[in-house]
């Protein structure tokens, strides 16, 4: 399991709620079904626990203009073992990394599901429930909380093999947590990789920019704009930037250039082999 936590230092509680509560992105079973975990909340909706966060703010001990008001914790496993996840165990889970991190803290939480990868998201108060205290971890705080995670879910679910990292060392044959976070990215990595694959299959048969577009298209790549700009392109829901793809502005000014004037075949062919090795 990885755990990774982001400070927020705006009392914008009602935007992660709302993020997080939103149909399109909740992890439902078959009856339609998903969880919905508090800790130290009453009652039930965004407003509700909103109102509920922000009171808890009047007895905040210690003000400071870059005090972090909640936290935004993730609790995610290896898309290899979604087989084996349920929304039982994902709750369960949850409710042993609650009791690890602060039980005295407030807490609301729900499950996700997005490019075959499960997931909790949980808002974590910034601080304790009427006590004012900070509800902060150290460095060493959250590394043991992160093994004991990891030695729970061993013993509880052993069957989730491919979610089990090493927490800050390295072990031959197994991920560091750093490793493994990099690793849950990967997809994005896979998708560029395989973007550009498709890029260059498309340049390659294109005459126009219009037909290079038209190629990508029938790919199920779609070309996106900003301030009016076309700026890069969105395939399997994410956006890659031209720049972010090493493809410079001169590579699409040459195919509007290819229909009007020829072009030496050599200098044609070296121009195309030195970007994309075509």
């Amino acid at each position: 399991m990885i755990v990774k936590i982001k400070s927020n230092k705006k009392p914008t509680f009602r935007s992660l709620l709302k993020y997080m509560f939103n149909n399109k992105e909740r992890l439902k079973d078959s009856s339609h079904k998903s969880f919905t975990l508090t800790h130290n909340l009453k009652g039930t909706g965004i407003e509700n626990w909103h109102t509920q966060l922000k009171e808890n703010e009047k007895f905040r001990k210690v003000k400071r203009s870059n005090s972090v008001y909640f936290t935004h914790e993730i609790l995610s496993w290896h898309k290899d073992d979604s087989k084996h996840l349920t929304l039982d165990k994902m709750e369960a889970m949850t409710k042993e990394y609650i009791t690890k991190r602060n039980p005295r803290g407030m807490y609301v939480a729900t499950a996700h599901f997005d490019k075959g990868h499960y997931h909790v998201h949980v808002l974590a108060s910034g601080i304790e429930n009427k006590t004012g205290r900070a509800l902060r971890l150290s460095r060493t705080e959250l590394s043991y909380l992160k093994k004991g995670m990891q030695e729970h879910q061993i013993v509880k679910y052993p069957e989730l093999k491919k979610s089990i990292v090493e927490v800050g060392k390295k072990v031959k044959g197994r991920l560091t947590d750093n490793e493994y976070q990099l690793k849950m990215r990967t997809d994005r990595a896979t998708d560029k990789d395989q973007l550009l694959e498709i890029i260059k299959v498309c340049y390659k048969k294109a005459s126009t920019l219009e037909s290079f577009y038209k190629l990508l298209e029938e790919k199920k790549v779609t070309t996106y704009e900003r301030a009016g700009k076309l700026i890069g392109v969105v395939y399997n829901k994410a956006k890659f930037r031209f720049s972010r793809l090493e493809i410079p502005e001169a590579q699409m000014n040459y195919l509007e250039r290819k229909v009007y004037r020829k072009i030496d075949h050599k200098k044609e062919k070296q121009f195309e082999i030195s970007k994309f090795g075509i």
